[in-house]
């Protein structure tokens, strides 16, 4: 089971933030997106949710202060392991705050 666990954070590095515990909880639920929504606390600083449509494609960010950055494209998660698209996620954080600076200087 650790070298399974291990294998995961080796993909997604931001899962070692997360216990055993926590990690085998989103794991097991990997058709459902939306339920890694109590750990990004853990896994990023001061993202407290992601948005999700009813698709379950991923179109924004929201700070603990409630703060909204929409993404700059959106994230599909659906029939992608839970590593793969929280790499996805982590990217497009990126690119959208670089998008909205740019856009806040034009």
């Amino acid at each position: 089971m650790n070298n399974y666990l291990e294998k995961k954070r080796e993909k997604f590095a931001r899962f070692y933030f997360l216990s055993n515990d926590e990690l085998l909880e989103i794991l097991s639920q990997t058709k459902e997106p939306t339920a890694v929504q109590p750990h990004l606390k853990k896994v990023f600083e001061n993202i407290h949710s992601i948005e999700f449509d009813k698709d379950k494609k991923i179109h924004a960010m929201f700070s603990a202060e409630k703060e909204r950055v929409g993404f700059f494209k959106f994230v599909d998660p659906n029939k992608k392991n839970v590593e793969d698209w929280m790499n996805e996620v982590e990217n497009m954080m990126r690119l959208s705050v670089r998008a909205a600076l740019l856009n806040s200087i034009i």
